[in-house]
């Protein structure tokens, strides 16, 4: 049976409707508890007894294992059967997820979920890379990301519920089954890569300072964004709106998401990438401002909404800045690292920060502001130096009549 499945003598197309649906949902079942921390967090608060810093602590430790993961796979990818690493990931999510429904204890939770996040770790970039071996791979990433975030709000709206019938255990318990129900489909992945083809002639590498600002751009990015995304349920309670009413919002807030995604694909690079960075970060900034004054079921929906409309703009401007800085692919591993690392420093800062003395969810807000500034002033003069270098060499390859 295994060597059926792993059998690398069985075709696989690259372009075919079984593959792209398979990492449609293998997508999804990765990044699962990530994509949902601001209820999980919730979940582990009000139902496990952990305090706000606990859960802060706990989401960090998934994300760390997410992040150290990520930097193994850049190794890995080439080295294991890709078959190899879907099984066993899964098999880490399924297990992770069933023994957290027994644990209730802080540390031993808060190890199991760092290797849950190793297993998102593997998954997610190995998406990336099958869904980069495809002929149409700008589509097929934007149907990576409709789906989660369609996935993400369906259950974001249904969790209360679960909560009322189940508890966080219910909740666990739908994270294995999807694991799950994706082991069949690992048959219909390649077993690994392809050499890729034609040349690099006309590579645009910027020089490492630029470089470097943009990597740093992208880690602050995900740091601002994940800071407050983790605690963004529990900033709506503490404002004393309905646990319904925060469900709602944020459920309305994926489907924000969903058009944000939509608008990067709409656009791409017909204004370039400098002022559609440029306007959402700024709006962003705006959108935190709504969330720390405006202290309503509206104010928190319309913050929510913003908040999720732009970050899933920025991020596909993000990373195709990056894969035009250095074209042979090795920018947009280092800006996925920085990324990962990103995403894993956000909650475990926030955390901190609500240990200090007046520490609050207001200095969370505040710093994410910060970071979303200095995220902007990062990312400008790199990409506005590729733009020119890309007009010098467009200027250049003209014919001259």
């Amino acid at each position: 049976m295994l060597k059926t499945l792993l059998n690398p003598d069985r075709p696989v197309s690259v372009n075919g409707v079984a593959l792209i649906l398979t990492l449609m949902f293998m997508h999804l079942v990765g990044p699962q508890a990530v994509i949902l921390h601001p209820e999980f967090v919730d979940g582990m608060v009000g139902q496990l007894g952990f305090d706000p810093v606990q859960a802060g602590y706990v989401a960090a430790s998934e994300n760390t294992g997410k992040a150290v993961q990520s930097l193994l796979m850049m190794i890995l990818v080439t080295r294991v059967n890709w078959r190899y690493l879907f099984y066993g990931a899964l098999a880490v999510l399924i297990a992770g997820n069933l023994i957290c429904t027994v644990v209730d204890d802080y540390q031993t939770f808060r190890v199991v979920r760092f290797f849950t996040g190793v297993a998102n770790g593997t998954i997610v970039p190995l998406c990336y890379v099958v869904v980069g071996l495809t002929a149409a791979a700008d589509r097929n990433f934007g149907l990576l990301m409709v789906s989660l975030m369609t996935y993400a709000a369906v259950i974001f709206f249904a969790i209360p519920t679960i909560f009322a019938m189940a508890g966080l255990v219910g909740l666990l318990l739908v994270f294995a089954a999807f694991a799950s129900l994706a082991l069949p489909l690992v048959r219909n992945v390649p077993t690994h890569g392809e050499q890729p083809s034609g040349d690099n002639e006309g590579v645009l590498t910027l020089s490492w300072g630029f470089r470097g600002m943009a990597l740093g751009a992208m880690f602050f990015y995900f740091v601002a964004t994940f800071a407050v995304w983790t605690y963004m349920s529990l900033i709506g309670r503490d404002a004393g709106i309905p646990e319904q009413q925060v469900a709602n919002a944020l459920t309305l807030s994926q489907f924000a998401g969903i058009a944000g995604a939509g608008i990067a694909v709409l656009l791409g690079s017909r204004f370039g990438r400098a002022w559609p960075l440029a306007i959402s970060l700024v709006g962003s900034m705006v959108a935190l401002a709504i969330l720390g004054s405006y202290r309503t079921a509206m104010g928190f929906a319309v913050a929510a909404c913003i908040f999720q409309l732009l970050w899933n703009t920025t991020h596909p401007y993000l990373l195709a800045a990056h894969a035009s800085f250095d074209r042979s692919g090795r920018q947009v591993t280092y800006a996925v690292a920085m990324q990962m690392m990103g995403i894993a420093t956000g909650p475990a800062i926030a955390a901190w920060i609500l240990t200090l003395p007046g520490g609050s969810y207001a200095r969370i807000i505040a710093l994410s502001t910060a970071l979303l500034a200095i995220t902007a002033l990062l990312i400008q003069p790199p990409v506005l130096r590729e733009s020119s270098l890309s007009g010098k060499q467009k200027l250049a390859a003209a014919p001259i009549h």
